[in-house]
């Protein structure tokens, strides 16, 4: 038997290891995916939260222009009365 580890070994043999080494890539492949997960969770949450910044930044300014653009046309409307 010890002839068949030292490089002697029958198919079967060499078929498991093989099947070994693939299980262990599958198993160390999976950590790294589990990985990739939570960081990829990680910047899609900083992304959001960019997003959601620019939303509101956005909406504030929207509605800083529509207050201007009332008090524009108020003071237009009191300059240039209708049916003058």
């Amino acid at each position: 038997m010890a002839g068949k580890k030292a490089g002697n070994g029958s198919m079967s043999d060499l078929t498991v290891e093989i099947l070994k080494d693939i299980r262990a890539e599958l198993r160390k492949q999976g950590g790294d995916l589990a990985g990739l997960r939570v960081e990829m969770r990680e910047r899609l949450d900083t992304l959001t939260a960019r997003i959601e910044n620019i939303r509101d930044f956005a909406g504030e300014r929207y509605r800083d222009h529509e207050e201007r653009l009332r008090g524009l046309e108020q003071r237009i409307g009191r300059l240039d009365p209708p049916g003058r």
